[in-house]
């Protein structure tokens, strides 16, 4: 699919617009380091993305910290998502920094508060221009792309976030996860593909960037799904044709991990269409042992 957009964001609105009313409830030792609470929604400080961190309760500015970027399915989660990674991080006092981007995606955006406006307005302009009254993938993609780049430059200049992140996405936010492996492999540590399907939304395959590096070869990648999701068959069959994409641009067998949760496994998880932040968090500790020096 071609990375193609007539979506114009940046052009259309100053980024003060989508800043007014951003606060945080108290500073630590450095105040250059803000602590927001788990409700509050940011605004990244050179793109109108929205979002949610939650960072762990041994936080500090002293040191850096592991993030793992997980946006939900859909717009109107409201934090429940970031919430189970956040009480499965805190339960194990893992190190994790977590951030829910509220992403574009595949969503309407009429129903979007926090872009409305300029964003939503640019997002059916494009929409309108595909002529066809389908959604215009490629310019979600650039401003999901964009603006969570921007977010993680700035947890890791206000929070001490590393260079490089984990990501994840279930159902239809695995199109975010993907779009990053693919397109953005300098940034990932790993990623979970978390019940979804890759369909290339925003991916130009004849121009992938890094092929066949050391960046590639470096990512952990996992597929998790139940053994009853309603799509599993679909979701599975398609894990299996981007595997084969995956190896062809440089990315390795050994690090390719597959997970299907079945009935009676010993965490008593669900078993259908669901997000398994207890898996995903194992995993992205098993990559950390194997990355630190």
């Amino acid at each position: 699919m071609k990375f193609i957009s007539t979506f114009t964001v940046m052009l259309l609105a100053p980024l003060a617009a989508f800043t007014q009313g951003v606060s945080f409830s108290e500073t630590r030792a450095d105040d250059r380091h803000p602590v927001p609470t788990a409700d509050e929604v940011q605004t990244a400080t050179t793109h109108p993305m929205r979002y949610r961190i939650s960072l762990p309760k041994q936080w500090s500015p002293d040191r850096s910290w592991p993030v793992l970027i997980a946006p939900s399915a859909h717009y109107g989660d409201k934090g429940k998502s970031l919430a189970l990674f956040a009480a499965e991080r805190d339960a194990r006092k893992a190190g994790f920094i977590l951030v829910a981007p509220l992403v574009i995606n595949a969503d309407p955006v009429r129903n979007m508060a926090e872009y409305r406006g300029a964003v939503a307005d640019a997002i059916a302009a494009a929409d309108a221009a595909t002529g066809d009254g389908s959604r215009d993938a490629d310019a979600r993609a650039k401003f999901d792309s964009e603006g969570i780049r921007a977010v993680i430059r700035d947890v890791q200049r206000l929070y001490r976030g590393e260079e490089k992140v984990y990501i994840t996405g279930f159902s239809s936010s695995t199109h975010i996860a993907y779009l990053f492996l693919f397109t953005h492999p300098e940034l990932l540590k790993g990623a979970v593909i978390n019940s979804g399907v890759y369909l290339g939304r925003g991916v130009d395959e004849d121009q992938l960037p890094l092929p066949n590096s050391p960046e590639r070869a470096s990512i952990a990648v996992k597929f998790v799904i139940g053994e009853n999701d309603p799509g599993y068959t679909k979701c599975s069959e398609n894990w299996l044709e981007t595997k084969v994409k995956l190896l062809g641009c440089g990315h390795v067998t050994s690090k390719l991990q597959t997970e299907v949760i079945k009935k009676g496994n010993a965490e008593n998880l669900g078993i259908g269409h669901q997000w398994y932040p207890s898996r995903i968090l194992d995993f992205c500790a098993a990559t950390e042992q194997t990355t630190r020096p």
